[in-house]
């Protein structure tokens, strides 16, 4: 069996629409190179909604006050429901639906959440795999997703604090997620239609007393993700070619 190639890449402060655009050429990339995996840790300036495949802003949020406060709503090319990408960091994890790592339809989600339950913990955080959906596919729904309850959730006493989707193909797949680090609730509440329920959220400014940087955050999580699969993740950075491909499809993921 061809070795595998573990990769992280570590951005800060990226617009929405080049997120997204970002994590599309990530996955271009690894459908190229099925030998290898892509581990991504990201921040959003400014500040921006993501909607699943196929949402439309006008069901999910105040459009009006997302133009006033100048908050893009981008389009994920992954399903769930939207999400206000504020404080928090997000991960994106392509890799090859290889039969060693990844050999069912569900390994996916549970390793990967694996890897970041085996990361947190070591900040004293204990996170639990939900394991049960309730309700209608976030998709279909005009919820925000950490109001939703999916089986791939990782949770705090019921209380979500990564919310994660994913794409597949025949070759491959692209998850990212979510880790809340505050939720400002004014905010969401002026961002969504429907308001948040709160009960079922819970960020790491509730949890610990002082809540590290995003270095340390992120340093702990790529040594979670070094642990469980059993690898050393190098450290990879975009090409110019990469930023140049981004930019050409940036645009397609604006909404509003």
């Amino acid at each position: 069996m061809t070795k595998k190639h573990w990769l992280v890449a570590i951005t800060k402060d990226i617009s929405p629409a080049m997120n997204m655009a970002f994590d599309s050429i990530m996955w271009n990339i690894a459908k190229a190179n099925l030998d290898t995996g892509i581990l991504r840790f990201y921040t959003w300036k400014p500040s921006g909604v993501s909607l699943g495949t196929n949402q439309k802003p006008e069901n999910l949020v105040d459009t009006d006050f997302c133009k006033k406060n100048n908050i893009p709503v981008v389009a994920r090319i992954t399903g769930g429901s939207a999400i206000f990408h504020d404080k928090e960091i997000t991960y994106s994890f392509s890799s090859a639906n290889d039969e060693k790592f990844f050999p069912g339809p569900l390994s996916s989600y549970e390793k990967i959440c694996g890897a970041l339950k085996s990361g947190l913990k070591k900040l004293g955080v204990d996170v639990q795999w939900r394991g049960t959906s309730v309700g209608r596919e976030p998709s279909l729904t005009n919820r925000d997703c950490f109001s939703l309850s999916t089986r791939h959730d990782l949770v705090i006493d019921g209380k979500k604090i990564i919310g994660s989707a994913q794409r597949k193909d025949r070759t491959s797949f692209l998850q990212h997620g979510s880790l809340l680090i505050d939720v400002r609730q004014n905010l969401w509440k002026s961002i969504f239609l429907q308001k948040p329920d709160f009960t079922k959220i819970i960020s790491l400014s509730e949890i610990l007393t002082e809540v590290p940087d995003f270095e340390r955050i992120v340093s702990v999580l790529v040594n979670g993700f070094e642990e469980f699969f059993d690898q050393k993740f190098e450290r990879f950075e975009f090409s110019t070619k990469d930023i140049e491909n981004a930019k050409k499809i940036e645009r397609d993921f604006i909404l509003l």
